[in-house]
């Protein structure tokens, strides 16, 4: 085991010894021979290697045979070319041998010397010096021609141009032009011999251009497509395809530009060369409109012809019309402008309406026109020279000198940009008519707001002039319900314009102009019931009468006719401005309804870029103007909040200013109201702080009893007192009468949260009443006599009891029964006493304790300092 144990090493290197022997054999035979002529222990040894370099040797002998078969397979691939290399490099050596044999004479004894390399050397030298030689003299050969060609080239020129013959004058200019570097060398300076040259291609330009100029007037004037095409391309040839342009704009827009300028118009001067009583003037109104349909005439005649002539037929029409809009003189805007410095004012507003759609109108008609050359336009190909190089000019060099043809200032600025691409028109140019045609209008679209404000004051007229001699209650009422029926109709015309001429845009103006006059109308009717009031309150009469007689059941009221007359002229003015708000109601309704169909184009626009114009620079336009602003975003997201919610309560308010105004009306008809009402009452009081009463002694002698005195176990309120609490109970038994008047209910929150008798126009108050039409009757009247209340005792604890001099024991003791007695009826209206009840616990104090009281009080009220002064305290 030891033994096999050691072996088992040499065992497994056997295969490494027998491929060295395979490698040291002849053959395979003779190593098997060998082999196996071995002991019988050793072949067994050798036995057991064999079958491991047996496997070995397949898989060897498959590799190899892969690798050969692959290797055959690139041999044969690689054959057929290896052929054809030999037969070419045979065929050069051939040639080679055929040239050198011709080169070194047969009988040259030298030819196998080593000196017949040399000879062959020199003689490829000599080839060499021969090839340079005649390169040189190929080059000066050309330079002479070209020298002999630009030295007969004016004279060639010249004489095409004598022959009218200019298409081959422009091939001649075109030829000599290529020949020309394309790019000056950087040491070149304008004293080289390139600049004579340019000079002199620039020069028979001229003249060609010069010549041909007639024949192209007279072609374009005839409308001659066919010359007007070969004339074309000539301008092509010598790079002038601007210049052809210029013509050719000229040319189309004389009658447009002179139907423009020899327009005699209302407000302008007649123009020079025609007489007065040649031409009547006209409006605008009806000139433009005539204008642009002959202009759209014009252009529907352009495109049969300019397809014909030019190869971007679209680019071309677009930058005829910039052309021709932009000569005419005066400019639109200026006679837009004209129409509110003239005798049109504000109105010109809806001439400039008019003129806008006319204009819009015209847009349309021409973008079908561009839309049929479109149609029927064939694939963009190259323009292509008539020369006889037939090659393909992609682009234009702007020639050397100023162009002959008629240029305008804008054809100027225009030709500028012709230069980019064969048409000689960019791809903006091609959008600019449009923005040229309804630039003139921007600056009235940007000031719509307030255009459309003078436009509606203007229409309305002078609120103030408007109410004057309007005093009856009945006329009163039905002149302002009139009157709102022409203001609201005006704000839904205001509407139209504004979304026919600025599409939308201007709508923030437009809300400010409506709530502006919305709000100024009834401000105008707030001023006159606040006259009314005051001048009723001063002279104590009034133009008012009252019609009716008074019903018996309010005989023993202390109210007179017109008083009468004063109520019923409130209510229907309450009645009245509750019937204008509905309106407003409405009227915000369509108003929301018709910024919110904008507000969701905005919304849903491409790139966040609203353009709603028949054409796209007309809404680039009013895009990128200054209507476009935060402001106006702003109100479309506050319009197409209310559209989500759907909710009245959170609806945004769009006319704030309106809604306050009726506001401030109604209260102001419910403090004439509340003034009415509570006039009887106050003329009882207006000698109350001047009775006898309070300056009484309580210790008066009783007549036949001298020397007795009776005490007063208790006192009767006085007679003044009493006629005004008979006033106030009177009022439940007159609302019994009018509560069912939806009137008393508008705005019903004033007399809710105050005495009604501030002045001035007073914001919406929280905790007023929002709905006060669905207030049932019952509570109306509570809150009308609450309100009355409130004023009476403002009344009477502000201005009336502060007014007394003096007021001793006596007096006291009867003014705190008249207040006590006062009191009771007040809280039977449902107020709460306030400062009466202060009053009467002031008054009713006995002296000492009051001095007592106000004494050690280090900062008393202004009720305890005034009866300290009337009880003569201090």
């Amino acid at each position: 085991m030891k033994q096999q144990h050691v072996e088992d090493p040499r065992a497994r290197s056997k295969p490494t010894s027998v491929i060295e022997q395979l490698d040291q054999s002849p053959d395979v035979l003779t190593w098997l021979n060998a082999v196996l002529d071995s002991s019988g222990q050793e072949a067994a040894n050798d036995g057991a290697s064999l079958d491991a370099l047996l496997t070995a040797t397949s898989i060897a002998a498959q590799s190899t045979s892969s690798a050969l078969e692959n290797t055959i397979d690139d041999i044969a691939r690689a054959t057929p070319r290896l052929v054809y290399d030999l037969h070419f490099t045979r065929d050069g050596a051939l040639a080679l041998k055929s040239v050198l044999a011709q080169s070194v004479p047969s009988n040259n004894p030298s030819a196998t010397t080593p000196g017949h390399f040399d000879a062959t050397s020199k003689v490829l030298e000599r080839l060499q010096y021969l090839d340079t030689i005649k390169i040189r003299m190929e080059a000066a050969r050309d330079v002479l021609r070209e020298a002999e060609s630009w030295g007969a080239l004016e004279a060639e020129v010249t004489a095409l141009l004598a022959e009218k013959s200019y298409a081959r004058a422009a091939s001649r200019l075109s030829a000599s032009a290529k020949s020309m570097p394309v790019s000056r060398p950087a040491a070149a300076t304008p004293g080289t011999a390139q600049e004579p040259r340019r000079a002199l291609l620039t020069s028979l330009a001229n003249q060609l251009e010069a010549a041909v100029s007639p024949d192209l007037v007279r072609a374009i004037t005839a409308n001659d497509v066919e010359s007007c095409k070969s004339l074309y391309a000539i301008f092509v040839d010598i790079e002038r395809e601007s210049e052809f342009r210029n013509y050719y704009y000229g040319t189309r827009r004389v009658p447009i530009v002179e139907t423009w300028n020899q327009a005699v118009l209302d407000g302008e001067s007649t123009p020079t060369g025609t007489s007065e009583h040649q031409r009547i003037p006209e409006k605008l109104t009806s000139f433009y409109p005539t204008f642009l349909s002959s202009f759209l005439s014009i252009l529907n005649g352009e495109r049969h012809s300019i397809p014909a002539i030019f190869p971007d037929p679209e680019s071309t029409l677009a930058f005829l019309i910039h052309n021709a809009l932009t000569a005419l003189t005066p400019s639109p805007g200026q006679r837009f402008a004209a129409l509110f410095h003239g005798s049109g004012g504000a109105s010109a507003l809806r001439d400039m309406v008019k003129l806008f759609q006319a204009t819009e109108e015209f847009a349309k008609g021409t973008e079908r026109i561009m839309e049929k050359l479109r149609a029927s336009a064939p694939s963009a190909m190259p323009v292509a020279s008539p020369s006889s190089s037939g090659e393909g000019k992609l682009s234009r060099r702007r020639s050397m000198r100023m162009s002959m043809s008629w240029r305008s200032t804008s054809s100027i600025s225009g030709s500028a940009k012709q230069q980019s691409g064969s048409s000689g028109i960019s791809s903006v140019d091609a959008m600019e008519w449009d923005q040229c045609l309804f630039q003139p209008f921007l600056d009235f679209q940007v000031d719509f707001g307030t255009l459309e404000r003078r436009l509606l004051d203007e229409v309305l007229g002078s609120p103030a002039v408007k109410l004057q001699g309007v005093v009856d209650g009945d006329r009163a009422a039905r002149a302002m319900r009139e009157r709102a029926v022409d203001v609201f109709s005006a704000t839904e015309e205001s509407v139209e314009r504004c979304m026919t001429f600025t599409h939308g845009y201007a709508s923030v103006g437009l809300v400010s102009a409506l709530d502006s006059c919305v709000c100024a109308f009834v401000d105008a009717w707030t001023n006159c019931v606040i006259d009314w009031a005051n001048a009723g309150s001063e002279t104590g009469t009034g133009a008012l009468s009252y019609s009716g007689a008074e019903d018996e059941e309010f005989a023993d009221l202390d109210y007179t006719s017109q008083d009468w007359a004063y109520i019923q002229r409130a209510l229907h003015l309450l009645a009245a401005a509750q019937a204008i708000k509905e309106r407003l109601g409405v009227f915000e309704t369509r108003l929301r309804g018709a910024l919110s169909q904008v507000a969701m184009a905005f919304r849903a626009a491409v790139n966040g870029l609203y353009t709603p114009g028949v054409t796209k620079g007309e809404g680039i336009l009013l895009a990128q103007s200054t209507l476009n602003s935060v402001e106006l975003r702003d109100l479309f997201s506050r319009v197409l909040q209310s559209q989500s919610t759907g909710t009245a309560v959170v609806t945004p308010v769009l006319l704030p200013s309106s809604h306050s105004a009726l506001t401030s009306f109604a209260r102001a008809n419910q403090r004439t109201l509340q003034r009415v009402l509570l006039s009887p009452l106050f003329v009882h009081l207006n000698a109350y702080s001047s009775l006898p009463l309070w300056s009484a002694s309580r210790q008066e002698p009783v007549p036949g009893l001298a020397g007795v005195n009776i005490p007063a176990f208790s006192l009767s309120p006085s007679e003044t007192i009493q006629r005004v609490g008979d006033g106030l109970l009177n009022l439940p038994r007159l609302f019994e009468v009018y509560a069912e008047d939806d009137a008393l209910g508008f705005e019903i929150g004033a007399l809710a949260t105050g005495d009604g008798l501030t002045s001035g126009r007073e914001g919406d108050d929280s905790s007023a009443v929002q709905a006060e039409q669905l207030l049932s009757p019952e509570a109306v009247t509570t809150a009308w006599l609450s309100s009355l209340g409130r004023t009476m005792l403002a009344h009477l604890t502000r201005n009336i009891l502060p007014q007394i001099r003096v007021l001793t024991s006596a007096g006291s003791a009867q003014l705190a029964a008249d207040l006590g007695y006062l009191s009771t009826i007040i809280r039977a209206l449902g107020v709460d006493e306030g400062d009466l009840e202060r009053w009467r616990t002031c008054v009713s104090v006995g002296d000492e304790e009051g001095r007592a009281d106000y004494l050690a009080t280090e900062k008393a009220d202004d009720i305890l300092r005034s009866v300290a002064k009337m009880r003569g305290w201090f």
